[in-house]
């Protein structure tokens, strides 16, 4: 669906927007609607292209989010049982839009044309403050797709962060979608001598080797936790890093790490799953699980002294600096009108997929 130019002919205008929703397990609609009137320091910005999170969207179109089955208490920070929230969800967060009108009192921080990164879920326009598009303005030779990653970056920095690698450490990265590909670059650039990329689809793995991992595919038959101690001494891996969003994958994990090692968790859970027995190597190995929450109002282990908008800046300069690398991860740029051939396609084909984008006719 083409939505009509939006003129800045003032504050009153309500542009218009067209949102991509998850109306139930499985289905997705686009709904077209109006967005709030642009007040003077208001910013309205057509997007350009938007990245899909495997991982969390996936959770909200299989039906299997914790939050659509259990209640959130936020004063509490506790789920609880009761009914979760329902149906629809405006899903995403990695949205990369051109600056399409300004209310009068934005135009002298921002101009329109401008490329702005946005937290925002899929939709053809926002409307956001000047603060907030001033904040995500494109460094200057960072196009739209290379900067869909900058979210995505952010998280796996977090949780590279939380691994508290060392110099000659060897890190195993078990998951390499996005965020596993992403992690493995920055564990390298943290100081780890060896990172060993794990992953069951040969795309993937084949991403890694590209980018300077060890690659080791789990469905071999062979036992992952023996391969890795083949490469890393009987100890096992320093740190692990988990990207997969599995039990069975953190279980793994769990056994692919020395005694009293870390292993850090990135991805989101959902779902009643097997897989995860911690009676065996956790108990035994006295390992340290560490949850890596970037949002949510999580401040993180290091506060004051990083926060969530010096992570966003850290993640741009990793691209302005030609210190991450994404070429080739995009595997699929699909129409937003076509969107729910996206999500079918993950969730059908996960194996061909790294990284699904939707696309905008503005």
């Amino acid at each position: 669906m083409t939505q009509p130019a939006f003129a800045n002919q003032g504050v009153a205008m309500c542009p218009p927007t067209t949102r991509l929703m998850i109306t139930d397990p499985g289905r997705v609609e686009l709904i077209a609607e109006s967005l709030p009137p642009l007040g003077p320091t208001d910013v309205y910005a057509k997007a350009v292209v938007s990245g899909i999170s495997h991982g969390t969207e996936m959770a909200w179109v299989r039906g299997s989010a914790a939050a659509l089955h259990r209640s959130w208490l936020p004063e509490q920070r506790l789920f609880t049982e009761g009914p979760g929230r329902d149906y629809p969800v405006a899903p995403g967060y990695e949205t990369i839009a051109r600056v399409a009108g300004l209310g009068s009192a934005a135009r002298d921080r921002i101009a329109e044309g401008d490329l702005i990164a946005l937290d925002r879920p899929h939709a053809t326009g926002h409307v956001v403050s000047v603060d907030t598009a001033e904040a995500g303005r494109l460094p200057t030779g960072i196009d739209a797709e290379r900067a869909v990653f900058f979210v995505l970056t952010r998280v796996a920095l977090g949780g590279v962060h939380d691994a508290n690698i060392h110099i000659g450490d060897t890190v195993v990265i078990l998951g390499l979608g996005t965020v596993g590909l992403i992690a493995g670059q920055l564990a390298h650039l943290a100081g780890a001598r060896r990172v060993i990329g794990i992953d069951r689809y040969p795309l993937r793995l084949e991403a890694a080797e590209s980018l300077g991992m060890t690659a080791m595919h789990t469905d071999t038959g062979a036992d992952v936790a023996h391969l890795v101690r083949k490469l890393t001494g009987s100890a096992g891996a320093d740190v692990a890093i988990e990207a997969s969003g599995s039990y069975a994958g953190l279980h793994e994990a769990i056994r692919c790490v020395r005694t009293g090692a870390t292993v850090v968790t990135v991805a989101s859970y959902h779902g009643d799953q097997g897989g995860l027995r911690l009676g065996e190597e956790y108990h035994r190995n006295r390992i340290t699980l560490a949850s890596s929450m970037t949002v949510n109002g999580c401040p993180q282990r290091t506060h004051p002294a990083w926060d969530l908008p010096r992570l966003s800046a850290t993640a741009r300069h990793l691209f302005t600096e030609e210190h991450v690398r994404v070429d080739g991860l995009i595997t699929h740029r699909i129409p937003f009108t076509d969107a729910q051939t996206a999500y079918d396609l993950i969730g059908q084909h996960p194996e061909k997929t790294i990284k699904v984008v939707l696309t905008y006719d503005n």
